[in-house]
């Protein structure tokens, strides 16, 4: 019985020194004909986001953060290079901002014909409650939004921000 009481209280002990790290809706800035056009299908979208969540998560388990939600934002070029950015309040120490971006920077992405992919899925650390803000726009968009001819063109936006 005491090796039972014993077992229980370990895992629990290892659950919750455990980073909770949890994945929502995606959010596209494209439209579907443009994602078409740039041949992203719902299945090499849907697995790559798999692969990242999970990727993500293992990155995080061992971590100590506190409460933050938002959105990890994800850039792909037709010539493979992928980069992110977190929009996370409240924002989230630098270290693991860096880690979030070395998982992405090794993951394998998916083919993009033309131009850049661009999609965000909702996070949150350590609470169960994610963002209500209905649109991701890091820090340092909001600066270059401001230089740009047509801010809502994500492509121009994130080109400014991530120049070849």
């Amino acid at each position: 019985m005491r090796l039972l009481l014993a077992t229980l209280l370990f895992c629990f002990s290892t659950l919750v020194s455990a980073a909770e790290t949890r994945f929502d809706s995606l959010y596209f800035f494209q439209s579907e004909e443009t994602m078409q056009a740039k041949g992203i299908t719902i299945e090499n979208l849907g697995r790559y986001s798999r692969k990242l969540q999970s990727a993500i998560y293992r990155s995080l388990k061992a971590a100590k953060l506190p409460p933050s939600s938002g959105y990890l934002i994800v850039a792909i070029r037709s010539d493979g290079a992928v980069t992110s950015w977190l929009d996370m309040k409240p924002a989230v120490h630098e270290f693991y901002d860096n880690q979030i971006y070395d998982v992405v920077q090794k993951l394998p992405v998916m083919d993009v014909k033309t131009g850049i992919f661009v999609f965000a899925i909702k996070m949150s650390l350590e609470t169960p409650v994610f963002t209500k803000k209905p649109v991701p726009e890091p820090a340092d968009w909001v600066d270059a939004k401001k230089k740009l001819n047509n801010p809502n063109d994500i492509e121009q936006l994130v080109f400014s921000v991530w120049p070849e």
